[in-house]
């Protein structure tokens, strides 16, 4: 659908640049009659085509970026990890809360005052179930390490659960 739309607009577009291209007609077109014609220059429809193919070019490619680039849907993360509708939530509830602080590749987020979960969680735990276990902890009692506090119970029950599923997929990805 977005393809469709996207090439109708730079057909018509450029339609619109080639008929303006073409030269007078109607009433200008009338008054130069009476005139003799300047010769032609050579290389003045090689320029026109040159504007033609730069003008096709510049709509194309981009559109053509945008089109293709549909298919980052949200289940993906970074890495292509394909991640369930309560990590895809756990990710969302990472932004709001936990993303100034740490840093996180597959939630492209780059805090200083926090741990890298990525070194931290994603290499020094190799199970899931440890990440997860160490997340959850961290949610719910809160960290007094490092160069800030993390304070306890920022998120409970459900909204726990997912974060810590997401980190625990995507930590060190």
């Amino acid at each position: 659908m977005v393809i469709a739309i996207v090439v109708t607009w730079a057909l018509l577009g450029l339609g619109v640049f080639i008929i303006a291209m073409r030269g007078p007609h109607g009433a200008r077109a009338a008054a130069d009659a009476g005139k003799p014609k300047a010769p032609s220059k050579p290389g003045r429809r090689a320029v026109t085509a040159g504007i033609a193919v730069m003008f096709a070019v510049g709509l194309t490619v981009p559109a053509l970026v945008l089109a293709f680039n549909g298919e980052n849907k949200a289940s993906v993360a970074v890495g292509g990890l394909h991640l369930n509708a309560e990590q895809q939530r756990g990710r969302n509830l990472f932004a709001q809360a936990c993303a100034v602080c740490h840093t996180l590749a597959a939630a492209r987020s780059y805090g200083r005052t926090g741990p890298n979960l990525d070194v931290r969680v994603g290499v020094d735990i190799p199970t899931p179930a440890g990440r997860k276990a160490l997340v959850l902890s961290a949610i719910g009692e809160g960290r007094a390490r490092g160069l800030g506090q993390m304070p306890a119970g920022l998120y409970q029950g459900k909204e726990a659960e997912e974060v810590a599923a997401f980190v625990a997929k995507v930590a060190g990805h």
